[in-house]
């Protein structure tokens, strides 16, 4: 438990939060570089003190108690004889967690990842973690990235002190240097053979200063970045400089678990897909795994398969809507399933949802055996377990697009037809007549898809994709009259009982009102049961009795309790809004006080 750290924003694992240290109640940011001179003294306004397992007073954290300043204790090796205090005396009431030795992680990829992560899954979810002495500007990124709050100088003073000179990419030999490649303070304040001409002492000073300054530069970027949730871009851009950190990317790429529990649902902004380490992104795999385990695709005679566009949603694009006006008369009849890097298949339905509408990749037509692999793993899993749905596939592809569906369908022993010629562009006149023709003799009797029709799908596909496989008939259901108001793509479902859901493109996701949220309630795992209260603005952590599992940072979630019914958007993770004691669990959108008679 904590009483001066709180979490306030979250990116991943990464996380801005607020610290309160003694005097005035001045407050920090995390992730925060200490200055380890300052705290080594005494001096300073970074005053926490650190219990380590081995002082008398550490039997004091298991007791809550009130404590005045910001106070930690160290996490120790599983193999070190105290390391068994820890886990009898858990919960501790601290406001962070010291992982101890952590100079020893940098040996191999792989123990500095699993130690990390080993500390981060040990400490309650809203305390700090502080890994000393290892900080630089190259790793700073990556090290918010995988969970820790708090770094320190501590490497960068020793490091000025043997010589060295810290870049963003590098470190080199300030005796093998010719100039001061950087605008900070101390290297715009004199030439380098004025820094060599110092006393060893002052030359040492001044590199520890560098250092210390462009850390401190990094970690303010690094903020920035968090806030604006684009950590994970930066983190592939800057573990390039590094074969160590670009292998640490890789064996965190491997710990899903702990990064999908981490991971919002959707963002409001576009998700750069740049480099291979894309590919193995938490929202690509969860994207694949739910259109697999949480989408059905309505009952048609015809798969049609379709290369992806730049922009996005699909339909908004000029070769989509080429491909719409071709197939129009028989839509009715069809299904449309998107072909794309690096989310493998979309299907129309769901090409609102985050991350499908909100990706961007480099177009060179060129794509490695890597990408390949996994584009053809998840259309041969589609393709497998939603056969039977279809009576035709036809394939509108060339190039990549067609060399990977040829592949998957002999895997599978299926039969598709294809519609564009060698070296044919999708969307000329040509290649769109022969889509048009091909699906024509299929289908013989014209169907259009109405407006509502492809609404009523859309719903029904997201509410599935979000809530849970089967609320999206729950929402929409069999035979009710429903209308369809808004200008594609901000739909508002509309019953009899009022307007039960809008989509929010601006985030990919549907948002319920109340009367949405009655119809799926016993049907979805993403509730948050709240106490005996009804909110006004937010609902803290605190104030929940229990969440799903499932629920997610940016998840629509329903909240429910004696005195309340109502919906919003998870801030937290379900099982981070059970364990935290500070913090937003929800943001409320709607709210509904009960009458005592109501209470189930």
């Amino acid at each position: 438990m904590s009483r001066f750290y709180e979490v306030k924003k979250r990116d991943g694992a990464a996380r801005i939060g607020r610290l309160l240290l003694k005097g005035e109640g001045r407050e920090m940011q995390t992730p925060l570089l200490l200055d380890i001179e300052s705290l080594s003294s005494g001096g300073g306004e970074d005053k926490m003190e650190v219990i380590g397992v081995e002082s008398p007073l550490f039997t004091e954290l298991s007791k809550e108690e009130t404590w005045n300043a910001p106070r930690g204790t160290v996490i120790l090796p599983e193999i070190h004889p105290l390391s068994a205090k820890l886990k009898a005396a858990s919960p501790l009431f601290v406001d962070f967690f010291v992982l101890a030795f952590a100079s020893s992680m940098l040996h191999t990829p792989e123990d500095f990842v699993r130690r990390v992560i080993d500390a981060r899954r040990r400490i309650p979810p809203d305390v700090a973690l502080w890994v000393p002495a290892i900080a630089t500007v190259e790793n700073a990124a990556l090290l918010a990235y995988m969970g820790v709050d708090i770094i320190d100088d501590a490497n960068a003073v020793m490091k000025g002190y043997e010589g060295i000179y810290q870049l963003e990419e590098c470190e080199l030999r300030v005796d093998d240097m010719t100039d001061l490649p950087c605008n900070c303070p101390v290297c715009s304040s004199l030439s380098i053979e004025e820094m060599r001409a110092r006393s060893a002492k002052e030359r040492a000073e001044l590199l520890a200063k560098h250092n210390r300054l462009i850390l401190e530069r990094e970690v303010k970027k690094i903020r920035e970045y968090i806030r604006a949730g684009i950590l994970r871009e930066y983190v592939e851009m800057r573990v390039r400089s590094s074969s160590f950190l670009t292998a640490v990317l890789r064996f965190l790429d491997t710990e899903s678990e702990y990064f999908e529990r981490r991971t919002p649902v959707a963002r409001k902004h576009v998700m750069k897909v740049n480099t291979m380490e894309s590919l193995r992104r938490i929202e690509v795999k969860r994207f694949a795994s739910r259109v697999l385990d949480r989408y059905r695709p309505p009952s048609t005679q015809i798969l049609v398969i379709l290369p992806c566009s730049a922009k996005k949603p699909y339909s908004m694009s000029q070769s989509h809507r080429r491909f719409i006006t071709a197939i129009g008369d028989y839509r009715g009849n069809i299904h449309e399933l998107i072909l794309t890097s690096p989310l493998g298949t979309v299907p129309r339905e769901l090409e609102l949802v985050y991350p499908a509408a909100f990706y961007d990749i480099p177009v060179t037509g060129y794509w490695d055996a890597e990408e390949r692999a996994w584009v053809a793993s998840c259309l041969r899993a589609y393709l497998d377990r939603n056969r039977d749905n279809y009576d035709v596939v036809v394939a509108h592809l060339r190039g990549a697009y067609k060399e990977i569906c040829a592949t998957v369908a002999e895997e599978l022993g299926m039969e598709v037809i294809y519609t564009c010629e060698e070296n044919e562009k999708e969307y000329t006149k040509e290649a769109l007549e022969r889509l048009r023709s091909r699906i024509a003799a299929f289908c013989g009797a014209k169907r259009r898809l109405s407006r509502l029709e492809m609404g009523a799908r859309i719903f029904k596909a997201m509410a599935d994709y979000q809530f849970g496989l089967g609320t999206g008939d729950e929402l929409v259901k069999r035979g009710e009259r429903v209308t369809l108001t808004g200008k594609y793509p901000h739909f508002r479902l509309v019953s009899t009982e009022g307007v039960l859901a809008r989509i929010a493109p601006e985030y990919g996701l549907i948002t319920l009102t109340t009367k949405g949220a009655r119809r799926i309630e016993k049907f979805t795992p993403y509730i948050v049961e709240i106490g005996d209260f009804v909110p006004k603005g937010s609902i803290l952590a605190p104030g929940v009795v229990n969440a799903g599992e499932e629920i997610r940072e940016n998840d629509e979630v329903i909240f429910r309790g004696d005195k309340a019914f109502g919906v919003g958007r998870a801030k937290m993770s379900g099982w981070e809004m059970v364990e935290s004691e500070r913090g937003v669990a929800v943001n409320v959108r709607e709210v509904r006080a009960l009458k005592t008679v109501d209470c189930d």
